[in-house]
């Protein structure tokens, strides 16, 4: 069965005297990967996901633009465009559409 995450970053610490390379929220939810350094930690998280047939899902951010003096988002997961009064710039938001947390790509020329 094939097994997705839903994650943004691989992050590097230590775990006890070994380099834990972990994609995912944590240990028990995510897949990782140990090592003596962190290429060793990277590699090893790469042949877990392989072997584990995990696929790790990177989502985009939306992209925001202001028509008729509304900030407006097109989520990228299920294109949902989501108005939102008030503010002239979009951090994040939850999109009504598909549920998801969506990150906002930081656009030239709108907000301060």
């Amino acid at each position: 069965m094939l097994r997705l995450i839903r994650t943004r970053e691989i992050r590097l610490m230590w775990d006890g005297d070994q380099v834990c390379a972990l994609a995912g929220p944590d240990l028990q939810e995510g897949v990782s990967g140990f090592g003596d350094d962190a290429l060793e930690a990277l590699t090893d998280l790469i042949n877990r996901i392989r072997s584990e047939e995990t696929t790790l899902w990177v989502p985009r951010p939306a992209k925001q633009y202001i028509e008729d003096g509304v900030a407006k988002c097109v989520c990228p997961e299920c294109g949902y465009v989501k108005q939102i009064y008030g503010f002239d710039q979009v951090l994040a938001y939850v999109c009504p559409g598909c549920h998801m947390g969506i990150d906002v790509e930081r656009s030239k020329g709108l907000g301060r």
